[in-house]
């Protein structure tokens, strides 16, 4: 749609264009994803930023709605109220083989879309240099989305909160991890996340 040229020599051309410049300004849908009037560039109020994220969709809306749950939206812990989950590396240093151990089952984290920020690391079983990567996705098609370190010397072990930057998650998805480690044997550990909602 595009407005007349005629500059409004007659009532029906000054309707006519005034009828095309309501249709401009008209609130659009929640989460267009076109990008032709400045309409889809701003958004509408209730607009989300898109999981899994794409490029050139998302409206100005959407980036400040999401902005905003990400840092006010609702915490959570997990497990909740409940012991941690053992991770085990694989023998040998650096050995890819270990099992990925579900942390966080489907349908767990149902609120809303989420992040996770903070893996609680503990109980590293020998003096070692541990990582621990984080996958998402259901049972054979995990995908990587994460990583981070943390280390047991022969006077103190470096437990704790790690801080970690993952893409933000689909509602319900399911949240697996695969330790490794620098010795030639096995090692294990305790792990437990910390995250929010979209919500």
């Amino acid at each position: 749609m595009s407005l007349s040229q005629n500059t409004g020599n007659t009532i029906t051309d000054i309707d006519s264009n005034v009828d095309d410049l309501k249709t401009y300004h008209n609130v659009p849908n929640q989460n267009v994803s076109t990008n032709t009037l400045l309409r889809d560039v701003i958004g509408n109020k209730t607009d989300f930023i898109q999981v899994p994220y794409t490029v050139n969709i998302n409206s100005l809306m959407a980036h400040l709605n999401t902005s905003y749950y990400h840092v006010h939206g609702q915490s959570f812990v997990y497990p909740n109220h409940a012991n941690d989950i053992q991770l085990t590396s694989g023998s040998g240093a650096w050995n890819l083989t270990g099992a990925l151990t579900e942390v966080i089952p489907a349908g767990a984290l149902d609120v809303a879309a989420f992040d996770l920020h903070w893996i609680n690391v503990s109980n590293i079983s020998s003096v070692a240099t541990i990582q621990i990567d984080i996958y998402a996705g259901g049972a054979g098609s995990e995908v990587q989305i994460g990583a981070t370190r943390a280390s047991r010397s022969t006077n103190q072990s470096r437990n704790g909160p790690s801080r970690i930057q993952i893409p933000q998650q689909l509602v319900n998805t399911r949240i697996t991890c695969r330790l490794s480690d620098s010795t030639v044997g096995t090692v294990t550990c305790l792990v437990s996340f910390e995250g929010h909602y979209y919500a």
